[in-house]
This record gives C-alpha cells, sequence and structure tokens, in this order.
C-alpha cells in the first residue's frame, strides 16, 4: 500500500509540476507578453474559416506522412503505415501524461516488440529518430538568424543566446560518435558484477552506435532530407496560421518564430514543451510588431494541429490496435485448442 500512495503522490507531483509549467507560459504569453483577454482570441479563432482549416489538417497530414518515412527508413521492415501508427499513438500517449515522453517510447517499443523486431533495433531506431529530431531542430535557429541578418532585421541579445547554444550542442553532439567509438567492450573484465555489467552496458552502447551508423550511411539520403522537410512542414504550419487569423507575417519572422517554438518542445517538463513553446513564439513575433491578439490565436492554432490534435487522432488509432491485439490473441488461442486433441491423437 505504501508503495501505491507513494507512486500516486509523485504522479500527482509531476502531473502540478507539468501544470504549473503549462499553465503559467500560457497565462504569461497572453497576459503578460501580449496583454491581450481570452475573449478576444476566442473571437479570432472563431473567425477562421473551414477552408483555411482545410488547408491546415492537409498540411498537417502531409508533415506526418513525410515523417513516416523517417521513420520507415530508421527501421527495416517497419514501413510507412506502421510508422504513422507508431508516431501518432505515441505522440498521443506522451502528450497526456506528465513527463510522458518515457511512456511513449515504452508503448513504441511494446509496439514494434508484437510485430517481431529485436530489443536492438528499437535502440538503433530509438536512437536514430530522436537524433535526428533533435539535430534538425537545433540547425533552425541558426538558419533563422542569417535570414533575419540578410533582410538587416535586428536580433535581440536573447536570441543569440539561443543560437549559441544551439551550435554548441550541435558541435558536442557531433563529438559524441567519436567519443563512444572509444568505448571498445573491456574482455577482462568478467570477475566482480559490477565490472561485467559496466562491460555489458559498453558493449551494447558500441553495438547499438555502430547500428545507428550502418542504418545512416545505407539510408541517409531519405532520412535527413525527409527529417528536414517535416521540419519545413511544420514551419509552413505556423505560416498558414497566423495567416488564417488574419496576419501577413515576413517569412523570416516566421521561421525565427518557428525555431524558437521547435527548441523550446525539447522541453522534457511538459509534453511537447507547452506553455514554454507557446511564451517564446507569442514573445518574438509580438516584439516585432504584429497584432498581439492575432498573434496569440495563431500561434495556439498552429499548436493544436500540431500537438492537441494528435491526442484524439493517435487515441483512436490506439484503441483500434489494441483491439486488435486482442482479437489476433484470441483467434491465436481458438486455433491452439482447436488444435490440442488432434496432436494428442
Amino acid at each position: 500500500m505504501s508503495n501505491r500512495v507513494s507512486s500516486a503522490v509523485s504522479y500527482l507531483g509531476r502531473a502540478l509540476l507539468v501544470a504549473v509549467v503549462a499553465g503559467g507560459g500560457l497565462w504569461t504569453a497572453t497576459h503578460g507578453v501580449a496583454g491581450v483577454a481570452w475573449g478576444a482570441v476566442v473571437q479570432v479563432l472563431a473567425g477562421v474559416t473551414p477552408g483555411n482549416l482545410a488547408v491546415l489538417a492537409l498540411v498537417w497530414v502531409a508533415g506526418l506522412l513525410v515523417y513516416s518515412t523517417v521513420l520507415a527508413h530508421a527501421l527495416p521492415g517497419l514501413g510507412m503505415r506502421r510508422g504513422l501508427l507508431l508516431n501518432l499513438t505515441g505522440s498521443a500517449v506522451s502528450n497526456v501524461m506528465p513527463l510522458g515522453g518515457a511512456a511513449g517510447s515504452a508503448l513504441n517499443w511494446r509496439m514494434l516488440r508484437s510485430w517481431g523486431h529485436s530489443h536492438q533495433a528499437f535502440a538503433r531506431y530509438f536512437v536514430v529518430t530522436n537524433a535526428l529530431d533533435v539535430l534538425t531542430k537545433l540547425v533552425l535557429p541558426p538558419v533563422a538568424v542569417v535570414a533575419l541578418l540578410v533582410l538587416s532585421v535586428h536580433v535581440p541579445t536573447t536570441v543569440w543566446a539561443v543560437v549559441t547554444g544551439c551550435v554548441l550542442a550541435l558541435l558536442l553532439a557531433a563529438a559524441v560518435p567519436a567519443w563512444v567509438g572509444r568505448l571498445a567492450p573491456a574482455p577482462e573484465a568478467t570477475g566482480a558484477s559490477g565490472s561485467s555489467r559496466l562491460a555489458r552496458l559498453r558493449a551494447q552502447t558500441v553495438e547499438v552506435v555502430a547500428g545507428v551508423r550502418e542504418v545512416m550511411a545505407r539510408d541517409w539520403q531519405w532520412l535527413v532530407p525527409a527529417s528536414f522537410a517535416y521540419l519545413a512542414a511544420q514551419v509552413l504550419l505556423l505560416s498558414l496560421s497566423l495567416h488564417a487569423v488574419g496576419l501577413a507575417a515576413p517569412l523570416a519572422l516566421v521561421v525565427m518564430a518557428a525555431a524558437i517554438e521547435r527548441v523550446a518542445s525539447l522541453a522534457p517538463i511538459t509534453p511537447a514543451g507547452t506553455g514554454i513553446a507557446e511564451l517564446g513564439a507569442v514573445t518574438w513575433l509580438v516584439v516585432n510588431g504584429l497584432d498581439p491578439v492575432a498573434v496569440v490565436a495563431g500561434v495556439l492554432l498552429y499548436r493544436v494541429f500540431l500537438v492537441a490534435l494528435e491526442i484524439p487522432v493517435g487515441g483512436l488509432m490506439l484503441t483500434g490496435w489494441a483491439a486488435w491485439r486482442r482479437s489476433a490473441a484470441r483467434t491465436v488461442g481458438a486455433h491452439a485448442r482447436a488444435a490440442a486433441p488432434a496432436r494428442v491423437a
């Protein structure tokens, strides 16, 4: 009972932290930075036409299909259909749970295992997809700053700090594979159990990195362009969301807003950086002179498609997959029971 109470308290504590960060970020973005009321934002959102919503939905689906290409090539034999299923169901779980990234990854692992993929295959898939996701997000801010400088747009010190952090993170990421390559398993470490576990961990790490290199060497021409194409679809989604609420924002400003939002989404505290991501994007667009009410409405519309919509869609897909699994298990059990007398005879 004490373990259950402890787990419940821990979960409630995480939920409270997520609620405070997400709610505080959204409140600061709307009331603190933009200085607008929710009623005005809702009024602008109510004016979005069905045609604009259809275009946004089309871009959202196209982005998901592009990203399914990344997932399919990150794990041979997966395919785009199962890649789409993994993406949406994992996002649906991680987007509704406090610090739910681990739960989404666990669900992906369970699904891949049910399809016959090994632990090592999942590890390679996990590293490749997450590394590409993080690296493309880190590349976007420097690209956006270059675009701003070409257009002679002032770049604040805080943005320079973000870009510097992204560049340093990219340099560190470039050094990681070389460092891991030196972790050759120590064959003599077989005496003490601690040394043996360390040796196995080192061997598994080296094996996973070798597998990642093999995947990248074989399919980089699919993985890298598709990853950046997915990022471009997200930038386009933000631009169209702002246009849907009546804002004609310069592309360079939109790219930087998307870059700030994408980097903020890496924050593991809230699902997809909720609260932090909206605050960053709204602040950037408002300080550059765009209408505050329309900015908040446009950013929220963008995040609804990018994050919130994955919850019901992914939830339905997860329900369907679970029902199919139960049906398949019953069918296998029925066949086994029917075949049992024949084997006895």
